[in-house]
């Protein structure tokens, strides 16, 4: 996994650097399926209810699962694209939220966050503290609702809400392991943390309220308010050494 991670690492990073004005959320879509493939890799996206496409990409308000479509991406617009790879039977998923046309070329592409509405930008920097607070909750003595603490705790300390549908998820062997981590605090969630497990650990946040919808196409999911929606996800291992970002 962690091999398969440092690949879906860098093809995730591909992705966000195709995201300019001007190019549609297919052809991005088109372009990375086709880099999975010379990297050896399975796009496990497919596997879920037959989706037909190697990547979900969510922009604006539609929280995740967004189909691409022949909509062209203009600057300014928030786009977040889920990339779930399989590599050698294992499983892997990764997620990051950018602003369109938001950093220089030389500039890491997952800082790219500087948009003309200085709220926006605040909004989407959340989201990466917010995820870095929760792995450094995942150590042996801790229990599952730690993690999930963190995430609701820096999300509502920015004024933002954290949906209560979706969350994170063990992985491996399979695409959705056991526990759910929920990105709210749920007191029951009495699960001790140990050596060896392995999370997707998910932090999804709104501007606006934490209501959504599924738009007609049964797979998008949008903020039922329309306000600005970010997704940030890693892979990560608890190891003997605590947790470690296999897709970073």
């Amino acid at each position: 996994m962690r091999d398969g991670g440092r690949i879906s690492a860098g093809i995730l990073d591909y992705a966000l650097q195709l995201c300019e004005p001007g190019i549609s959320t297919l052809e991005i879509n088109n372009l990375v399926e086709r880099k999975m493939h010379k990297s050896e890799v399975k796009p496990w996206f497919h596997e879920v209810n037959n989706y037909p496409y190697a990547l979900c990409i969510s922009v604006n308000e539609v929280w995740i699962h967004g189909q691409p479509s022949k909509k062209k991406l203009k600057s300014g617009d928030i786009v977040s694209i889920d990339a779930g790879i399989k590599y050698k039977g294992f499983y892997l998923d990764n997620c990051w939220t950018i602003s369109v046309g938001g950093s220089e070329k030389d500039k890491d592409i997952k800082s790219s966050f500087d948009h003309k509405d200085p709220e926006v930008t605040a909004f989407l920097k959340t989201g990466p503290r917010a995820l870095d607070r929760a792995i450094s909750r995942f150590i042996s003595g801790n229990y599952l609702k730690d993690i999930s603490a963190a995430i609701q705790k820096t999300v509502e300390k920015g004024g933002y809400s954290v949906i209560r549908e979706f969350g994170g998820h063990g992985i491996g062997k399979k695409s959705h392991e056991p526990p759910f981590i929920p990105c709210y605090m749920d007191p029951n969630l009495d699960i001790p943390l140990k050596t060896g497990m392995v999370f997707a650990v998910e932090v999804m946040y709104a501007m606006g309220s934490p209501d959504i919808e599924v738009l007609l196409n049964d797979w998008d999911v949008a903020s039922k308010d329309k306000k600005l929606t970010a997704m940030f996800e890693h892979t990560v291992a608890l190891t003997e050494n605590g947790p470690e970002i296999l897709t970073k």
